[in-house]
């Protein structure tokens, strides 16, 4: 988990404001390449010194914890660098756009997760997602529901005002801003979609064929409107625990709806700690080659 970026004057000063508080919940935003996830970083590896630090990733394009298209609770009891549990939320995307409720409700589950197991910090590495009229409105309702103790915001110029006006005077919230490190480079165009390939073709390395009964399991998110295998087909998928958290993704093979079963190729995984299949949006189509999978979203 080390910081790819030298620390600033400014994030040593809202470390030592989070110690002295203390503040249990930080919810960091910031637009794309703004250094917003090296910041949460730096914070997780200097707070694990003072208690355990749960790192909840927002990111479901850029992902670091889970695979993307899921938002992901990482804890840290004694070393930065190797997680004591990871716990994960299937959202269905690679973006909040299009499934704000998803995005927002598995965040707020993975909040409740962390305190249930004991973190003294949380910190939340939100969406970059941020400049248009929707993400705003997107922020305002998840820090409205999360209630941290502190908000950041990231920015260059004015960019995240129009969000962080809202909670000014909210009298249990502190806000600060925090100006661009200027060692923030920008990323190429495609690296991000270059990314989330690799991530996906880590992920699906070892794939199996599973037909899986469908009876006495719920089945939820973004169905398609008909049950024709076409419309089926290359979805991704999440068998989820009762707790609705990611045992495994998988990609739909067939859907037999005469039948009651789905098949669908996935890691490994215990077919009887299944309880519900969330269908997200997403399409993987993993030709097997050296280009690995594309993607695409249903409409």
């Amino acid at each position: 988990m080390a910081a790819q970026i030298r620390a600033l004057e400014e994030w040593e000063d809202i470390l030592g404001y989070v110690v002295a508080r203390p503040c249990r919940v930080m919810y960091v935003m910031g637009a794309t390449d703004r250094g917003k996830s090296t910041f949460c970083r730096y914070l997780a590896r200097e707070l694990v010194n003072e208690g355990t630090v749960g790192y909840l990733d927002c990111d479901t394009g850029q992902s670091s914890i889970g695979p993307p298209t899921t938002v992901g609770l990482a804890l840290y009891r004694d070393s930065p660098e190797d997680p004591d549990a990871v716990f994960l939320r299937f959202v269905g995307s690679t973006s909040p756009v299009g499934h704000t409720l998803q995005h927002i409700v598995a965040t707020a589950r993975l909040k409740e997760k962390a305190a249930a197991e004991g973190a003294d910090y949380l910190i939340i590495d939100s969406p970059g997602w941020v400049i248009e009229p929707g993400a705003q409105e997107f922020h305002v309702r998840m820090i409205d529901l999360l209630q941290p103790d502190l908000l950041v915001a990231i920015q260059s110029g004015h960019e995240l005002e129009g969000i962080a006006v809202n909670f000014r005077r909210h009298p249990r919230m502190e806000t600060k801003t925090v100006p661009v490190s200027a060692q923030v480079v920008e990323r190429r165009r495609g690296w991000r979609r270059i990314y989330r390939t690799r991530k996906f073709e880590r992920y699906f390395s070892e794939l199996s064929t599973c037909t899986l009964s469908l009876a006495g399991i719920g089945v939820h998110g973004r169905m398609p409107e008909t049950f024709r295998d076409e419309d089926w087909r290359d979805l991704v998928i999440a068998l989820c625990d009762p707790e609705m958290m990611v045992i495994t993704l998988g990609i739909v093979e067939n859907l037999d709806i005469i039948g009651g079963t789905i098949t669908f190729r996935s890691p490994p995984f215990d077919r009887d700690a299944v309880s519900s299949l969330h269908v997200g949006s997403l399409r993987i189509d993993l030709p097997r080659n050296q280009e690995g999978p594309s993607e695409t979203l249903s409409p």
